[in-house]
């Protein structure tokens, strides 16, 4: 068997990013953080399990399916351990679709650890920490693909978070934590075998709304005058909306949550106060499923198509960051662009009207 023509990577390279994912799923913060989470809200820790374990005909390999199956089969009880199969299926590259997916997962599991030791037990606002995660999920978007550089090069793909230039809407972004991100990845040039056939570029546009949180409930309450509960023109996006919780309090927390997202349900007539721990993920989980699960997030046919999917209840003041995760170069080019193109279609989106204020989250 020629093992690079069957996998899409040599040996000595499947060992080395196996070795590297094992030490980095096994660093101290990455395993404080699972413990953390798995303290506080053990059904979180089990949603996490079952989403991957559900998602993995979609995620993996035909290898890795096949050996998840066999890990079910042999040993059933060590299956139903979210740290098994991180540490039995998840750091292998050759159990995944592409290389880089899995520098995608092992790069949102490092920038989460990392985002909640380092910058959540600190009192901040939602917009700060908005921007402080997307610093993460840039810095190891970039660390990932240096450890997988030779068969990302080879595959003539990478890993990056770009930003968008919103000025080119005009006007001041003002809201609060609301961000947009879109995930793109092209998977025609995935070449580990799938169990489907590689369906070119998949891209999901999302909108985050950021909420601070003690405890184990978060407030979605927020009212604008004019435009009505945050949680109604939410639940009206064409994108999958979701919130983002960040375990963030007016006093130094000592050991807060990783951050979690949940989506906003469909059904509008939501309470004020939602349970953090109720049907939420952890990033790397979500957005890894998001990519790859088109009934949980619906995609789009291009970056034109993406932002107006993202814009299309938004005006040009209500979205404080825009950010593009892609496998291809160049996406802020292909992103500003077609943000230009928005701009013109809608003849230069206007600034709210009476200088209103949305109000601080």
């Amino acid at each position: 068997m020629n093992f690079m023509k069957e996998f899409g990577l040599t040996v000595d390279e499947v060992l080395k990013l196996t070795s590297v994912a094992e030490s980095a799923a096994q660093t101290a913060d990455a395993k404080l953080s699972r413990e953390v989470l798995n303290r506080a809200s053990p059904e979180t820790t089990e949603r996490i399990r079952e989403s991957l374990v559900s998602g993995s005909f979609k995620t993996l390999s035909k290898v890795g399916f096949d050996s998840l199956v066999l890990l079910q089969r042999d040993n059933p009880k060590e299956f139903q351990s979210l740290e098994s199969v991180l540490n039995r299926i998840l750091v292998d590259p050759v159990q995944h679709r592409s290389v880089a997916t899995w520098c995608l997962y092992f790069a949102l599991h490092e920038c989460s650890a990392r985002f909640q030791l380092i910058h959540c037990p600190s009192p901040s606002h939602e917009a700060v920490l908005s921007g402080m995660l997307l610093g993460e999920i840039s810095a190891q978007c970039e660390v990932w693909a240096r450890k997988a550089a030779a068969p990302l090069d080879r595959l003539k793909t990478t890993l990056s978070l770009e930003r968008i230039d919103l000025s080119i809407l005009g006007g001041e972004q003002k809201t609060g934590g609301d961000f947009g991100l879109v995930v793109e990845f092209d998977d025609s040039r995935t070449e580990p075998p799938a169990k489907h056939e590689p369906r070119g570029t998949r891209i999901v546009p999302l909108i985050f709304q950021a909420k601070r949180y003690v405890g184990q409930v978060a407030d979605i309450s927020q009212n604008h005058r004019i435009r009505g509960f945050q949680r109604d023109l939410l639940s009206r996006n064409k994108c999958l909306s979701a919130y983002i919780f960040f375990q963030n309090g007016n006093e130094r927390l000592e050991m807060p949550m990783p951050p979690l997202i949940k989506p906003v349900p469909e059904d509008c007539r939501l309470p004020s106060r939602t349970k953090v721990f109720v049907d939420s993920l952890d990033l790397p989980t979500y957005l890894l499923r998001a990519l790859y699960d088109d009934s949980l997030a619906p995609g789009a046919s291009s970056p034109l198509e993406a932002l107006e999917m993202i814009y299309a209840s938004a005006n040009s003041g209500q979205l404080a960051r825009l950010a593009v995760i892609s496998s291809t170069t160049g996406a802020s080019l292909r992103y500003n662009s077609a943000l230009e193109e928005i701009s013109r279609m809608r003849g230069e989106l206007q600034e709210p009207e009476n200088g209103e204020e949305p109000p601080t989250p």
